[in-house]
């Protein structure tokens, strides 16, 4: 493992710097390549901010959400590659091979996190790894202004709930109020993050609720959306966002689960939790995250990954 003033020191070295973080891109993930992205260019640095899935229409209102270059990225030669909130590199597969011979910087917060950089910093006791990239700031010595902190904030209150998750700590309020000194406005961010939504995300919400189902033990509840539900509705992935956790907000329910089923006939499968350690679960199946939110991938039909999945869910709520 790397110091972040490690780290710091290489990208002062660095001309040109890839930054970029895993699909199906969330709000720290964004934030956190806005702000380290503004931070290289007043570096001086030649910055190429990239996002495979493009950027979610709820953070398009971030200044530096422009710049951000969607789902192809340029043939270019960059001095090393910034890798942001991505616990291992199949969660970059779109652009690996083009990448892979770069110098990769890893930083991130999950504990599933495989050190694939060349310089790795992981912290799995940071909210987001919106606070890592507070830190690196402080590092590079790079000013907080209004448009970073602000692209901080998004990142950071993305990954806690607006601050209502267990992960959040004393130096996430320490942080935040940084943030709040450079001029972040809570009651403008906190409404487009977690109240707004579109039709589509609300008939989405419909379809996922009628197929809703409890265990006998009522511990654990479960979700399943199809490709023709997200076609019907017009959803994007991003409509999906906190969909999940009705689910796990049931009273009584220790897990609860989404399943989908992707355009490749794959199944993608989320969990949440409220006391399980659900991260463990999704390793089983080659996938990752957090202890309360990770999430995992199987090549099987709806029904028989539904089977699999409750039974090691079970498994592990039983103990």
């Amino acid at each position: 493992m790397n110091s972040l003033q490690e780290i710091a020191e290489f990208l002062q070295t660095c001309h040109s710097v890839l930054v970029t973080a895993h699909l199906s891109p969330d709000g720290d993930s964004i934030g956190s390549t806005i702000a380290m992205g503004l931070a290289l260019e007043r570096l001086g640095c030649k910055v190429t901010m990239f996002s495979i899935d493009g950027v979610p229409e709820r953070f398009r209102f971030l200044s530096g959400s422009e710049k951000i270059v969607e789902h192809t990225l340029p043939e270019t030669v960059y001095d090393c590659v910034l890798v942001l909130d991505c616990a291992d590199h199949f969660r970059l597969l779109p652009i690996w091979e083009q990448i892979k011979d770069n110098r990769i910087i890893n930083i991130d917060h999950h504990s599933t996190n495989e050190l694939f950089g060349d310089l790795n910093y992981v912290d799995h006791k940071a909210a987001a790894t919106g606070e890592l990239a507070f830190a690196l700031l402080e590092e590079l010595k790079v000013p907080l202004d209004f448009t970073i902190a602000e692209s901080l904030y998004v990142a950071i209150s993305s990954d806690t709930g607006s601050f209502k998750f267990e992960n959040t700590t004393t130096q996430t309020h320490i942080i935040a109020s940084k943030l709040l000194a450079a001029g972040v406005n809570p009651g403008l961010i906190t409404p487009k993050l977690f109240d707004l939504r579109s039709t589509a995300a609300l008939m989405l919400l419909k379809k996922a609720l009628c197929s809703l189902k409890i265990s006998a033990d009522g511990k654990m509840a479960w979700m399943v959306l199809t490709q023709a539900d997200m076609q019907e509705t017009a959803a994007k992935e991003e409509d999906l966002d906190g969909l999940i956790n009705y689910a796990k907000n049931i009273e009584g329910v220790e897990v609860g689960i989404l399943f989908r089923e992707q355009k490749d006939g794959t199944i993608r499968i989320g969990f949440r939790s409220q006391n399980i350690d659900v991260s463990k679960i999704a390793s089983k199946f080659g996938g990752g995250g957090h202890l309360r939110a990770s999430g995992c991938s199987l090549s099987s039909s709806l029904e028989e990954a539904t089977e699999i999945i409750l039974t090691a869910v079970r498994e592990e709520i039983s103990g």
